[in-house]
Parts: C-alpha cells; sequence; structure tokens
C-alpha cells in the first residue's frame, strides 16, 4: 500500500512539472514536453586545476537522451536557468561577489511595457541526442582561495519564467583545485628565504661561477655536493658509484683537479635567466654561459639544480647536479 502512494506521489510530482511548460508550439499546435522524462544535465571544466591568473571555463550542458523533441525556455540572463552551488573542500557554500537579484518575471510582464519580441526567453527544441550548452566564466563571479579545491553542482530550470519550482540536478558534481600563479609562488619562495637570513640558489650561481673566472677554487668548490655532482660528469660517475667508501675520497679529489683544469674552456662571461622552485627546497637555475677554447667561443646552457639543506645549516644550498646544452 505505501509503495503504491510513494508512485501516486510521484506521478503527481512530474505532471505538475509537465504542466509548467507551455503545451503549444510557435504554430499554436498542441505538443507534449518531455523534458522532466528525458533530459540529462551534466558539467565540465576544461582541467582539474587553475592560476589565479586563469580563465576557468565551465559548460553546462542539457542533452536529450529520450526519443521525442525536448523543449527548453532558456532566459536570456543565463542565471536564471543556469544556477550552481560551488563548495569549498569544508562543504562550505561560496558567495559569488555580486549576488544576482531575481525579480518577479510574471510580475515584471504584467507591470512594464514589453516590446513585440515578448518575455526574455528563447524556445529550444532538441531531438534525440542533441545537446544545449552555456559557458560560464567562474573567475567573474567568485573569488577563490589559492590552494584549495572547490566543488560544482549545477541546476538547470528549464522554464524559469513560469515556474520556478521546476529545475533538474546536475548528474555529476566537477571539481577543481586553484593556485597562486607561478610568479606569485617564486616571490613567496624568495621570501622566505630572504627572512631565513640564508642566500637565494641566484646568489649562490653567482658567487659560484664568480669564483671560478677568479680561479678561487676553494670559494668554487664550498658550493658542491660531490656525492651528487660527480655523477653529473660521465667520465667520473661510474668509477665512483663501483668504489669503496675509501676510494671515493681519492676520486672526489681527482675531478677538483679535473675541474680546475676548466676542460670546456675559460669561462668569459655567464647570465643568470631564470630559478624555478619545483618545491621548497629544491630549485633549479638557468645560466647562459660564454667560454674560450683557445680563439673560439663557445655558448652553453647550464642548468644548475641546488637543495636546501636542513638542520644546523638552514638556509645553506648546495649543487646538487649540472645539466649542459650548446646553444648554437
Amino acid at each position: 500500500m505505501r509503495s503504491f502512494q510513494t508512485f501516486i506521489l510521484l506521478g503527481f510530482l512530474v505532471s505538475e512539472t509537465l504542466f509548467a511548460f507551455p503545451d503549444r508550439d510557435a504554430r499554436g499546435e498542441r505538443v507534449d514536453n518531455f523534458v522532466a522524462l528525458q533530459s540529462k544535465i551534466s558539467l565540465t571544466l576544461t582541467k582539474r586545476s587553475y592560476e589565479a591568473s586563469e580563465r576557468i571555463p565551465l559548460t553546462f550542458m542539457v542533452t536529450n537522451t529520450g526519443k521525442e523533441v525536448v523543449r527548453i525556455f532558456p532566459s536570456f540572463d543565463f542565471r536564471y536557468s543556469f544556477q550552481i552551488i560551488v563548495k569549498d573542500e569544508n562543504d562550505r557554500i561560496l558567495t559569488p561577489i555580486e549576488d544576482p537579484e531575481f525579480p518577479d518575471p510574471i510580475l515584471k510582464r504584467r507591470t512594464t511595457i514589453v516590446n513585440l519580441v515578448g518575455d526574455e526567453n528563447k524556445e529550444i527544441s532538441l531531438h534525440r541526442n542533441e545537446s544545449f550548452s552555456k559557458t560560464i566564466y567562474l573567475d567573474e563571479y567568485y573569488q577563490f582561495l589559492p590552494d584549495q579545491k572547490f566543488y560544482i553542482t549545477g541546476y538547470f530550470y528549464p522554464n524559469y519564467t513560469e515556474d520556478k519550482s521546476a529545475f533538474l540536478r546536475s548528474q555529476n558534481t566537477v571539481g577543481f583545485l586553484f593556485q597562486n600563479s607561478k610568479q606569485i609562488k617564486k616571490e613567496s619562495v624568495n621570501r622566505q628565504i630572504t627572512e631565513n637570513g640564508g642566500l637565494s640558489p641566484e646568489e649562490i650561481i653567482f658567487l659560484f661561477l664568480g669564483a671560478e673566472m677568479k680561479k678561487r677554487w676553494e670559494y668554487h668548490f664550498k658550493w658542491i655536493d660531490f656525492s651528487e655532482y660527480i655523477l653529473a660528469y660521465d667520465r667520473y660517475s661510474s668509477a665512483y658509484a663501483e668504489a669503496s667508501v675509501g676510494e671515493r675520497e681519492t676520486i672526489i679529489e681527482e675531478f677538483k683537479e679535473y675541474l680546475t683544469e676548466s676542460p670546456s674552456g675559460v669561462l668569459k662571461y655567464f647570465k643568470v635567466m631564470s630559478v624555478d622552485y619545483p618545491s621548497k627546497r629544491d630549485a633549479r637555475v638557468q645560466v647562459y654561459v660564454e667560454r674560450m677554447m683557445g680563439r673560439f667561443k663557445t655558448r652553453y646552457e647550464y642548468i644548475y639544480t641546488l637543495r636546501q639543506e636542513e638542520g644546523n645549516r638552514v638556509g645553506f644550498w648546495q649543487i646538487k647536479n649540472l645539466l649542459v646544452k650548446v646553444k648554437k
């Protein structure tokens, strides 16, 4: 008996939804509307994460999955027909930057003079497997906090002007991670390094290469972690990896002597091009380098990998690796 009553109640709700839509087409012919029975709403985003300077386009799609024609009446102001709920990772609802005003469209139509165009709604007929989509740029309507995830659910009102209680919920909920731009991250890391009182990776590379130009090798070697740096040189990497602990010190001394011979030529000019921070304690410094081998000049691009030490030497960066590219 209870299931029969539930069935009667569901039938009543569906009938109320259907009656909310015009039952005649533009020619005045009577038609049935199956929008509540065979329509699906879906949301899509272009990416899973966005930066502060990027646009965040949300695509709101209405699809006719049935066999009969579906008629919808979206408003020209999409905020009537396409409504969304945005929640943060703590399940709190975000308030739009400017709350849209939703005046009573029926009252407005009765008390204002309108032209022959009629209401601000457009009738769209969707045949089987046809879709209608609307793109909403979330960055225009919401202010997102960085380093948080946000989740969006959509609600479509097929005919908001006639019935504000009839709507369809999106089948899916989409989410994205909002982050600060790379430039802001870089400035934040630089600020943390300065606050810790240590030298920045860029300053260390200046001291490192400057010491080489002046042949001050004791200051040049000061910044190198030889246990990892030596592995970037094929001539010594295999011997070092296969040697015992006692033999490795001898190999490192031979490696230092090799570096003092300037095997790639004498350093004449260098310029730091960029600094990137893959993590809080890792840095990559890109350097343009010019060397002279006799009378010939060779240009290189060096990419140094540095890591910040912990413990008593916080703020002290050491050079761990080197990648060399010859520039034409």
